[in-house]
């Protein structure tokens, strides 16, 4: 029976499919990437029944409270960690699975994983659904070459086209072409990942961007898998962008796919997989050569907007966990209008593509309000200093809760925020505790103590080897080793990065061995000074860039200088102090202490700044204009 259902549903989209040119009225979809609470459907346990339909009557309050006729869902919609001896020990515990090879509970995991996705989707009120594979999808990243899930990618991609892409007789249920082109890459591993279908008059193209050329063939930083699109199934992919060029009916070109393309964008309890950054301006060039109004993207959970600075192509990347987020896509002739909510109602942030004229016209508000991804990502001003009753955040939809993802709030007893007004906007506010405020060199600086603690629930900006440039305000006489700015690895990979304070000298450390810092100076005399730190894209510790009071200072030492910079691409920011989640411990390793002194205006751009723009941050510093005054200064 559950073939012939999922036939009947993807039989009436194709109805739907290949539209004569005509007027729509204004419908809608409703975009959710990393629902992963399908996790617990992949148990045929007595829990199962309650689960789907606990999450079923979910997606009927979604439906009657926003309505929507397609849901978009780009991958991670569960863990998958389907082939670990864990899992397999406690599925083969069932009775009807005790002699189940790793391949079979793979793809039993699947089935009942990804029916029950498919179960409460329908019987919530959604008769069309696209779903795209994510990193969960292919048991997780990383995929590294020898690991036991590497053996399993081809069962995970099979259980994944069981239910969303296989009628009852194993045959694909998007034939329709597009034009001349096929619905999907027929002869590759991706013929039944990736696809294209015509809604109405959106033209919604799914990308399984996941490349893998073999189990012995590593392609990047997560091993035998690469957030890329290559050779044939590159070559479908233009083929049908190239065919929706001629077909009346086609107003909109939206294409699905798991990883972000345009860095940065803001990220929450993410390992932050990107489409790999050698390999993301072949897509983008696609993207911009035949109008892609939309990309959809997810993995990093938390929404982001950028417009591409060389098109109007928009990358929304958005969050779904559990509903938390909904992002709802309301689409005319010649508009796309997009809402996002959080589940208590609030409304995050709005924004519209407006094809009515010859230029585009983009204008987004709150967190949709598109970021500039070379721009001034982090300002801490510490002038607006926020308490439980006057900051939420976008995640938990009031003040940050204590968690896994938020040790800090295990330290503190009446926390606080500082909020951030660079462009990751409010997500991305200080919390903390045992902070106060006193006069600084602009407005407010925060006075940071021995037991001072700040730290910030979302991860990055800061990732692997893209440009960035760090500024702050600083008035201290405490001596030793003093930590400023902590970013190091959430998940264990990777570099930190890492401002101090050495004997009254600019350091930054990339490990305890990996360490440059300037000669000769005396920041810790009781008075103000400005640091700065500029790194280059694709930079060595030696190409590392130091400044003190708007001075390049070239007298330098360095320990492992030629080692490039590879910064986590999962990092946690803290101020002054190391957080719980860190692998490393600092004060161990290095003798770091906290910084204790007033700190002021710490900034983190996207872009290496030039030394014209150090000495203006400085200059203007010194007139009471901070960071962000500024960088309207340089922008303009």
């Amino acid at each position: 029976m559950k073939r012939i259902y999922l036939y009947t549903i993807v039989g009436a989209l194709m109805l739907q499919i290949n539209c004569l040119a005509q007027e729509y009225e204004t419908w809608r979809f409703i975009n959710i990437p990393d629902y992963h609470n399908a996790e617990g459907f992949s148990k045929n346990s007595p829990e199962r029944a309650k689960r789907i339909a606990d999450q079923t009557g979910q997606f009927k309050q979604m439906k009657e409270r926003y309505g929507g006729e397609l849901i978009i869902m780009p991958g991670d919609c569960n863990g998958g960690h389907w082939y670990r001896q864990k899992y397999l020990k406690q599925f083969r515990n069932y009775p009807d699975y005790k002699d189940f090879t790793s391949k079979q509970v793979v793809l039993e995991a699947s089935r009942l994983c990804y029916d029950g996705l498919w179960d409460i989707v329908h019987k919530g009120g959604y008769d069309n659904f696209l779903m795209a594979v994510g990193d969960h999808e292919l048991g997780d990243n990383p995929w590294h070459k020898g690991s036991e899930v590497v053996k399993h990618i081809a069962a995970f991609r099979q259980g994944f086209a069981n239910t969303f892409t296989l009628n009852e007789h194993g045959e694909s249920r998007f034939n329709e072409n597009i034009g001349k082109a096929l619905a999907r890459p027929v002869g590759t591993i991706y013929e039944h990942t990736s696809n294209a279908v015509q809604y109405k008059n959106v033209l919604f193209i799914t990308i399984d961007m996941f490349r893998f050329d073999g189990e012995d063939q590593t392609l990047g930083s997560q091993g035998v898998v690469n957030g890329d699109i290559d050779g044939k199934h590159l070559a479908w992919f233009e083929s049908v962008l190239s065919e929706a060029q001629h077909i009346p009916s086609i107003k909109h070109i939206v294409v699905q796919a798991h990883l972000p393309i345009i860095y940065p964008v803001r990220k929450y309890a993410s390992s932050g997989m990107l489409v790999d950054k050698k390999e993301s301006e072949k897509i983008l060039n696609m993207l911009r050569k035949y109008k892609v109004d939309l990309y959809l993207a997810g993995e990093v959970h938390m929404n982001t907007v950028t417009k591409d600075p060389q098109s109007d192509l928009i990358q929304l990347v958005a969050r779904g966990n559990n509903l938390s987020n909904m992002t709802l896509i309301d689409v005319e002739n010649d508009k796309l209008l997009i809402s996002t909510y959080h589940q208590n109602g609030d409304k995050l942030g709005s924004l519209s593509i407006d094809k009515t004229a010859v230029d585009t016209q983009i204008a987004g508000t709150g967190l949709l309000n598109p970021i500039n991804p070379h721009g001034l990502q982090i300002h801490w001003s510490f002038d607006e200093l926020l308490t439980k009753n006057n900051y939420k955040n976008s995640v938990d939809g009031t003040f940050p809760k204590q968690g896994k993802h938020n040790p800090v709030m295990k330290r503190i007893t009446e926390p606080v925020a500082f909020i951030n007004d660079g462009g990751f906007n409010f997500d991305y506010a200080l919390i903390g505790g045992e902070v106060t405020t006193t006069k600084g060199i602009i407005g407010n600086a925060a006075k940071i103590e021995e037991a001072s603690c700040l730290s910030v629930l979302p991860i990055g900006p800061m990732d692997a080897a893209y440009a960035r440039s760090l500024a702050c305000w600083v008035k201290t006489s405490a001596t030793g080793r003093r930590l400023i700015f902590n970013s190091a690895s959430y998940w264990g990979q990777g570099q930190f990065f890492n401002l101090s304070i050495k004997d009254g000298n600019v350091e930054l450390a990339l490990r305890p061995e990996i360490v440059t810092s300037t000669q000769n100076q005396q920041l810790n005399d009781g008075e103000w000074h400005h640091l700065a730190v500029v790194m280059p894209e694709e930079a060595s510790l030696n190409e590392l860039k130091l400044y003190v009071d708007g001075k390049l200072i070239e007298d330098k030492k360095a320990s492992k200088s030629d080692v490039k910079i590879n910064t986590s691409q999962a990092n946690w920011m803290s101020i002054a102090t190391q957080s719980a989640p860190y692998k490393t411990d600092l004060a161990k390793t290095m003798g770091m202490k906290t910084y204790v002194g007033l700190l002021d205006d710490f900034s983190i751009w996207t872009r290496p700044l030039t030394d014209s723009d150090i000495k203006l941050l400085y200059n203007e510093g010194l007139k009471g204009k901070d960071a962000l005054t500024v960088e309207v200064i340089i922008r303009d």
